[in-house]
């Protein structure tokens, strides 16, 4: 063959992607009078890809109705090889030119569907932009350090859950000032020991009810004054002394102290994890992906006892009853460790 051929991608009909296990592809000449724009229009070609080792490198399929350059080894009309593709009048490039000639694309089309996925770069002087566009998901998995600098401002907006897990230790400064704003209930749980400070004033104020309550000792300290106050009663201490005041005041004189509603602190959820093949996977099927010691207990389950632990409740072994009707635990609550 003298020279490159043009030619169609071809394949069954109500099909966008056609090929064989090598990445290979059919097509249709223009000067074929006979064939039928399917999958018997030709023999199988080979693509030329940017990148190709075992199993690795870079791989775009063309689709079908896609044009593209055929080239022929040593000009020989059996050895046909994919080695470009070209835009026309009815494929055209994904914006459009001459007026975004600054950006470079990679852009897919989602199979079956609307929407695509897109990697593009803007070069225009003042405006130069990296974009990353997911039709749905998009997984990160990074195998040792991260390190992200941002010279300007952040935005994170999440329309749905988040979920965080770090399994070590978490530091976070804030030079300027910080808000916090949560839209209903807020539990805040600390294992260990908590220290708060403030440089000047901790200020509280809640709408219904504040309850401390400590397991052994309570020590409310203050260098000049501490005051209790409900109602026009009070209790006032200071260095010059203590004093009280209140319709009535009774000393062992009956009466009854007051109570507290108690904390409630809701364990949070774990996240999900990103496998090497690229997707995301919930905590409770780690194990299916080879990504948990084997001894350790299911995430679900694992969470389940660190939120008894957390909230000092008694843990029970689970019914395991049978489908015969017997349970084998001899103490189940079910009763039914004898047989049905």
């Amino acid at each position: 063959m003298d020279g490159p051929q043009m030619a169609l991608v071809t394949g069954p009909e109500g099909e966008e992607i056609h090929c064989d296990q090598y990445g290979r592809v059919k097509v249709r000449f223009p000067w074929d009078r006979y064939s039928k724009n399917d999958e018997h229009s030709s023999a199988w070609l080979r693509v030329a890809q940017g990148w190709a080792g075992g199993q690795y490198g870079f791989m775009a399929l063309p689709r079908i109705g896609h044009e593209v350059i055929v080239s022929f080894l040593d000009g020989d009309p059996d050895q046909p090889i994919i080695t470009g593709r070209t835009y026309h009048a009815t494929n055209t490039p994904p914006y459009a030119l001459p007026e975004h000639k600054t950006r470079t694309t990679l852009k897919t089309k989602t199979h079956k569907g609307e929407g695509s996925n897109e990697l593009r770069f803007e070069d225009e002087a003042g405006e130069e932009q990296i974009y990353v566009h997911a039709q749905k998901d998009l997984d990160l998995l990074t195998k040792n350090n991260r390190t992200e600098v941002i010279r300007n401002d952040s935005h994170l907006t999440v329309e749905n859950n988040r979920f965080s897990h770090t399994k070590g230790n978490s530091h976070h400064t804030v030079d300027g000032e910080k808000r916090e704003q949560t839209g209903k209930d807020h539990s805040f749980n600390v294992t260990g020991t908590l220290h708060l400070k403030a440089g000047t004033a901790w200020l509280s104020n809640s709408g219904t009810e504040l309850h401390i309550k400590a397991g052994q000792k309570a020590v409310i300290e203050a260098g000049a004054e501490i005051t209790l106050k409900a109602g026009g009663s009070f209790v006032k201490i200071d260095p010059s002394g203590v004093a009280m005041g209140g319709a009535s005041i009774k000393m062992n004189a009956g009466g009854a102290a007051g109570k507290g509603s108690g904390q409630k602190v809701q364990v949070p959820e774990m996240p999900g994890l990103v496998t090497a093949a690229g997707g995301a996977v919930a905590p409770e099927a780690l194990a299916e992906v080879s990504q948990r010691a084997n001894a350790q207990p299911k995430a679900i389950v694992a969470h389940r006892l660190k939120q008894a632990r957390m909230n000092r409740t008694a843990i029970v072994e689970q019914c395991q009853q049978k489908p015969d009707g017997t349970c084998p635990l001899g103490n189940c609550p079910c009763g039914k460790n004898q047989t049905a």
